[in-house]
């Protein structure tokens, strides 16, 4: 009879302990993902349900998000806070393969057991707010409910801003979670208490009920330092956006038309001169937007940035290269090395600017959609462009041999028109 009490005693306290389902990414070491529903919240369809983020504190930040894609995606990041040994919870809206932007909407609460020790990073949180969201929903009792998670490797983030800049993640993925699995206890955090047990894949721990602190996670609801952080993030979006499209017009539309243009519109040097200018003003706009964009992201050491600060550089000096070769060659009619030098630099320049702009798309975390398109659309551009390098080279030299004046890019220039020099 006493075993039999006792019996029923375990096993009502084990139907009072909360559940938790779990998931633990391959290839990702020690980065793992729990969730509990309450059996309020599931009966009832809303209310808190409680979720945790573990992982190496050597991962810049680890995120986690309710949906099947960045798209309407209700989001949670996490990193290292400005004391370097707590957490900062960081609540986002998915827009789409862009930074997400911060939900300050969001009721989400860091509890008892987070910060960083011993090599790892944990955030135990309590989400009011997650049976529904601006984007989406979560049904409770779903056996096949949708999450996705990524993480960022790098150094340690150091901030206690909720709308903190981050660089794109280094992995990423998506899963199920049964969450019919994960209902049960009422505990105020299921990952801390005394009794708690959890085992891997979609398990069932338990925990007594517990009390514990609970603390809003820093600027979730408004933090001081987070007026209009959202604005900050959203404009940010913006300025890349408007980086790209002028630096893509720039480099595979007008900076390969002024080069061209003279030789196949028999125009005279100064539509080259004026087309270029254009694209050299156009590009100089774009690149105060990309240095801006990749200072307040920590990106100045990536190779998009590198090369295009590189390539806008030595663009400066393009304009005076080509006074000098032009003044020189309406005076002698011959190639020095001032030409090859306008020339071959604006050649390059002009592919490496194309390039550039295909790193840049996937920096950006662009889709993969754009990022084709790009590819298809600037090849065939610089495919064009070169052909009619070649050919005008090569019909440069069959007329330089019947005794036509050399213009600086190969092709030939008549007697009667020799002052206007003709680059390409």
């Amino acid at each position: 009879m006493k075993l039999l009490s006792l019996a029923l005693v375990l096993a009502l306290g084990a139907a009072a302990r909360a559940q938790t389902v779990k998931s633990c990414p391959s290839g990702e070491t020690d980065v793992c993902y729990s969730v509990n529903v309450p059996d309020v919240s599931a009966s009832s369809g809303s209310g808190d349900i409680y979720f945790q983020i573990t992982g190496p504190s050597s991962k810049q930040w680890l995120g986690f998000g309710q949906g099947s894609s960045m798209e309407g995606a209700n989001i949670f990041i996490v990193y290292a806070d400005s004391s370097g040994t707590n957490v900062t919870l960081s609540p986002r809206l998915g827009k789409g393969e862009v930074q997400p932007l911060l939900n300050s909407a969001a009721q989400v609460y860091l509890l008892d057991g987070s910060g960083i020790a011993n090599g790892s990073m944990t955030a135990n949180v309590r989400c009011a707010s997650c049976a529904s969201w601006s984007g989406g929903s979560m049904n409770f009792t779903d056996s096949s409910s949708s999450w996705i998670w990524a993480v960022k490797d790098g150094s340690a983030i150091d901030s206690d801003s909720t709308s903190a800049n981050l660089n794109q993640h280094t992995d990423m993925g998506s899963f199920t979670l049964d969450l019919t699995q994960a209902r049960g206890g009422s505990s105020l955090n299921p990952f801390v208490a005394s009794d708690a047990t959890t085992s891997a894949a979609t398990s069932s721990g338990s925990t007594s009920t517990a009390t514990s602190s609970s603390v809003p996670s820093s600027g979730a609801n408004s933090d001081s330092d987070d007026s209009g952080g959202d604005g900050d993030v959203a404009l940010q979006n913006r300025a890349t956006v408007a980086h790209g499209v002028m630096m893509a017009l720039a480099f595979v539309i007008f900076f390969p038309l002024g080069a061209v243009i003279v030789r196949l519109f028999s125009l005279p040097i100064w539509a080259h001169a004026g087309v270029q200018i254009f694209a050299y003003t156009m590009a100089l706009a774009a690149f105060g937007l990309g240095v801006w964009i990749a200072s307040t992201t920590s990106q100045l050491n990536n190779a998009h940035p590198v090369i295009g600060i590189i390539v806008i550089a030595l663009l400066f000096f393009q304009p005076f290269l080509g006074i000098i070769h032009h003044n020189i060659f309406r005076r002698t009619q011959r190639r020095t090395v001032w030409v090859q030098g306008h020339i071959w630099l604006g050649r390059v320049l002009i592919t490496l600017g194309i390039i550039n702009g295909g790193l840049g798309l996937q920096l950006s975390a662009n889709t993969t959609g754009g990022e084709i398109a790009y590819g298809v659309i600037a090849g065939l551009v610089w495919v064009a462009y070169m052909a009619v390098v070649v050919l005008s080279a090569v019909k440069g030299k069959e007329k330089g041999h019947k005794g036509d004046h050399i213009a600086m890019d190969g092709g030939p220039v008549s007697k009667e028109s020799t002052a206007e020099v003709r680059p390409l």
